[in-house]
């Protein structure tokens, strides 16, 4: 069952003063939805926290399609679950690209040094082989075993990019 949840987000305050991150809440057995705006976000000028090799998130020549705003929410992945994170702007042609990841004791960008895992999921050029979602979907996959660990997601567009609107799926299944 799929519910919409609408622009309802709950601000976590004590991050920084100008920092938003929207809390999730997820449930498991189920895909809900949320829609976004980058407009709700803000850019992250230092991007090197990404290809850190203890966040490995993704790859310094992909940099420029995080240099616009970046919109940042939060969930929990429970013990043995598989959370699937899915983007789909409103408009096919808007770039826009996604990352997540789990544990990194709170932190968030560009003060993230170690995370236990990150995702992340951009435009990409050339057709992949396999890829069966249209190119402009953008989907990422954290897994958890004995721990759960809390989730930052990521929304961001290119430089320059501060407005387009989007849909954020987030499904999360049992693994036993």
């Amino acid at each position: 069952m799929t519910r919409l949840i609408l622009f309802s987000l709950l601000l976590v305050a004590g991050v920084s003063l100008s920092a938003q991150i929207f809390t999730l809440e997820a449930e498991q057995n189920n895909t809900l939805y949320w829609e976004g705006n980058l407009s709700a976000g803000e850019p992250i000028t230092d991007l090197s926290w990404a290809w850190n090799s203890s966040v490995a998130c993704f790859v310094e020549p992909r940099e420029e399609f995080y240099k616009g705003n970046h919109v940042l929410y939060r969930s929990e992945l429970p013990s043995y679950s598989t959370m699937i994170i899915t983007l789909v702007p409103d408009d096919p042609k808007q770039d826009i690209s996604l990352y997540a990841y789990s544990g990194g004791h709170g932190a968030i960008p560009p003060n993230l040094s170690s995370c236990v895992s990150c995702e992340a999921d951009f435009p990409i050029e050339q057709e992949v082989r396999g890829r069966e979602r249209p190119k402009h979907v953008r989907s990422v996959e954290l897994r958890a075993v004995r721990n759960p660990y809390p989730v930052t997601i990521g929304v961001s567009g290119p430089a320059g990019a501060t407005e387009a609107g989007y849909k954020l799926y987030i499904e999360l299944k049992k693994n036993r």
